[in-house]
């Protein structure tokens, strides 16, 4: 028997066959290669799985695994479930890794001695207002665990099993908010979150092209504000839908929107570059 691996990697997929094979090509060419991936996939309708299955000979630790329900957080946690290795890392299909990244985090984990870390997140979009959307993601993460409600976003997740276990993984009964929810409860069982500003997530901005920034804001804001004083949603009030085809079509957006955003963006952008130089 051979010994288990550092990492288990956990990707929940529906529908990912553009996006999930962009994503486990960056994990061929991670630096850092002790570590499983299993994929959770809710019944796709398309050729995710057909074409996950291709990279089992280059990602030799490669499982697949299907859900009997298109949940999130129920993927997520039966990845963990089914995981061996001694930390989790969960990753959504769409995003994208700097060859570096585990090393990072493994490197983080062993230095540090500890059990819950998440970095900040790139574009690989150049446009200025993409960017200044990112400084706001980022700078999201670092003033949630300032106020005493951590962050770690669902699809850039890095936790000890000890941990996840611990606080009995994530809440399968949630819509929305479901990762504030699991850091906040993993933050209360006394791990610190560490916030990495090196190596960078990539991250995909299709939610906003396909729905809109403002409305993706918007919802995210009314989450937020939910998850803070009430607690995270348990109904899909905020129409909040995983899964590729969601993305299928771009949605327009108003003329008029998009001055007032490009307003806001172009006001902002140097004050916020001159903040987090300064950090």
């Amino acid at each position: 028997m051979g010994k288990d691996p550092f990492f288990s990697v956990i990707i929940p997929t529906l529908n990912e066959e553009k996006y999930l094979p962009r994503l486990l090509t960056t994990l061929t060419k991670q630096t850092y290669t002790d570590f499983e991936v299993i994929i959770v996939d809710g019944h796709s309708e398309d050729k995710t799985t057909a074409k996950a299955k291709k990279f089992s000979v280059l990602l030799k630790n490669l499982r697949i695994i299907t859900s009997n329900k298109r949940n999130l957080p129920y993927q997520r946690n039966l990845g963990a479930k089914n995981a061996t290795g001694t930390f989790f890392v969960f990753f959504d299909a769409d995003v994208l890794l700097p060859p570096e990244f585990l090393e990072g985090i493994h490197y983080t984990i062993v230095s540090r001695k500890c059990s819950f870390v998440t970095t900040w997140f790139v574009t690989d979009s150049k446009k200025s207002s993409d960017e200044l959307l990112i400084l706001f993601i980022n700078l999201g993460i670092e003033v949630s665990k300032v106020i005493g409600k951590p962050l770690a976003h669902g699809p850039n997740t890095t936790i000890s099993k000890q941990a996840f276990l611990k606080v009995g993984g994530y809440k399968e009964n949630l819509k929305m908010s479901e990762d504030h929810d699991f850091t906040m409860r993993v933050s209360k069982a006394g791990y610190d979150l560490i916030i990495l500003k090196e190596p960078q997530l990539i991250f995909s901005l299709r939610r906003f092209v396909s729905q809109g920034r403002l409305k993706v804001l918007h919802t995210w804001w009314w989450s937020a504000v939910h998850t803070l004083l009430i607690g995270p949603p348990t109904t899909n009030f905020f129409n909040y839908e995983m899964g590729g085809h969601v993305h299928g079509m771009k949605k327009k957006e108003s003329m008029m929107k998009l001055t007032t955003y490009l307003h806001i963006v172009e006001r902002f952008e140097r004050k916020l570059k001159t903040f987090f130089t300064d950090i």
